[in-house]
């Protein structure tokens, strides 16, 4: 099966993941916060088994990226990056079996999408999520329905969306042609009882790793994580935006060349239609899903671009169609011009260059982009640089007090540092008995405790503004890069 894809496939495979792989060992900042957070989560599963069920971090994501995690941070980035070669494998063997020529064009395809080098190993749920969807499209049209089953009903575990992935997944096999949904349509009503048991033994495995997940977490720390789509309330602090957002990240996303060849190979005439295909429109279905939640405000989306960066298989494809199109068309001439302005967009990221700055962090002074012609590897930014100084701080200055910070990347420096006593940023205390429970607040954290204030999270999410430290008789003992990160001690 391997060496059926061509040694010209295995020769551009290893550029691109060179390539990331430059950059997964390079890159000294990180493109979320949230991956520090992921990634500790991941870490303290050792220590805390029950973490593994955490239900912001995703218990999916988690049982694919704990074990690395206990080797550090770097570990898991790399393991990471393996799941996401995997996808591209996958990818490859389903271009092979669509008999879509040009097979060793397609990694370039996927690996120099402009957000790729960046996403693919990140310790986030992009990576995972990518490869478990592609191989639930790759054994079900194999016909390996219990495997594609379990991995469509697993993508519900990585991202809350998987969800209705699962869902459509479910109307695929009921009207398959062994489907009891479509013998039922033509009147075919023995065949369809006939068929009805296949689909509720592949619906079981599907709702399988839904249903255990939520039995787990339940037993863990007494909560249903399914619960939070019956509570889909509008949000006011992620906002929300216009419904073609999304299609706009998914050009930028991919990078222009190969936005073009995707929109070629969607649009130049010649489908035929295959069963197995149906499976495909799975990608855009997920497009408009996230540009519906987004422009009405669901579920914290926040109108991310990297939530779809799962699509880069089928872009890839969509794309690798596009490019043989105009190669029947025009002979090879248009590779000549294809394919170097599609490396060079993957080696320059332009849209990663214009976003990872540190000037948009509250308080920071404006910091022009300077655009390179590759995309130099991410710098530890000023804001980072901060917490590192604050968080070095509290090393060298608590020993018995309380401490509290609520930004990942100092939970991260500090990770190790056993003085004194951590405060969880998002529990609560007990002020008036057993039975009441407040938040954390500037107001009821014990005299004495060390805070590392920073402009985002503290504010923003917990409510530790100024004015209310200064309310509660908060001193300032620190200040870091422009006042945005801060050392506060309760008088």
């Amino acid at each position: 099966m391997t060496k059926s894809l061509g040694w010209g496939f295995w020769l551009t495979f290893i550029i691109g993941f060179a390539w990331s792989l430059y950059r997964t060992l390079s890159n000294q900042g990180w493109i979320l916060d949230d991956e520090l957070a992921h990634f500790l989560i991941s870490k303290d599963v050792w220590t805390s088994p029950d973490q593994l069920w955490h239900t912001w971090s995703r218990p999916g994501r988690n049982l694919l990226q704990f074990i690395p995690a206990y080797f550090g941070l770097e570990a898991a980035r790399l393991w990471t990056l393996t799941l996401s070669a995997v996808a591209v494998w996958l990818t490859g063997l389903e271009a092979k079996r669509l008999e879509m020529p040009a097979l060793w064009i397609l990694p370039l395809l996927i690996w120099f999408q402009w957000w790729f080098p960046e996403l693919s190993y990140p310790v986030l749920t992009q990576g995972p999520f990518l490869l478990v969807w592609i191989a639930g499209v790759f054994f079900a049209v194999r016909d390996q329905h219990v495997r594609a089953a379990i991995c469509w009903g697993y993508l519900g575990l990585i991202r809350h969306e998987g969800i209705a992935l699962s869902a459509l997944w479910g109307l695929w096999v009921i009207f398959s042609e062994q489907g009891f949904a479509r013998h039922l349509i033509y009147g075919r009503f023995r065949e369809s009882a006939a068929a009805f048991p296949r689909a509720l033994v592949l619906g079981f495995w599907t709702i399988l790793p839904m249903a255990l997940m939520n039995l787990f977490t339940w037993l863990a720390n007494g909560t249903i994580p399914f619960a939070m789509f019956f509570d889909s309330e509008p949000t006011d602090h992620y906002g929300s935006g216009p419904l073609w957002l999304y299609s706009q990240h998914l050009m930028t996303g991919v990078g222009l060349p190969i936005a073009l060849l995707m929109l070629l190979g969607l649009f130049w005439r010649g489908w035929k239609l295959r069963w197995d295909l149906v499976l495909y429109a799975t990608y855009p279905a997920y497009l408009i899903m996230h540009s519906i939640i987004f422009w009405k405000g669901l579920f914290a989306s926040g109108g991310y671009y990297h939530f779809i960066m799962p699509m880069a298989p089928w872009a890839g494809l969509l794309a690798l169609r596009g490019l043989n199109r105009l190669t029947d068309r025009f002979g090879q001439k248009p590779l000549y011009l294809i394919l170097p302005l599609t490396v060079w967009g993957g080696l320059a990221m332009l849209q990663q260059q214009f976003m990872v700055q540190d000037s948009h962090i509250k308080g920071l002074p404006e910091k022009k982009a300077t655009i390179k012609p590759i995309c130099p590897p991410m710098e530890f930014g000023r804001f980072a640089t901060g917490l590192k100084e604050a968080s070095d701080w509290v090393r060298e200055n608590v020993t018995d007090q309380k401490w509290l910070t609520h930004h990942a990347a100092a939970s991260y420096f500090l990770h190790d540092f056993q003085d004194g006593e951590k405060v969880d940023p998002w529990g609560g205390v007990q002020e008036n008995g057993p039975d009441t429970w407040e938040p954390y607040s500037p107001a009821n954290l014990p005299p004495g405790t060390v805070l590392i204030w920073d402009t985002q999270y503290s504010v923003d999410f917990h409510g530790f503004t100024l004015e209310a430290l200064e309310k509660a008789h908060w001193h300032q003992a620190a200040q870091y890069t422009h006042d945005t990160v801060r050392i506060f001690i309760k008088e």
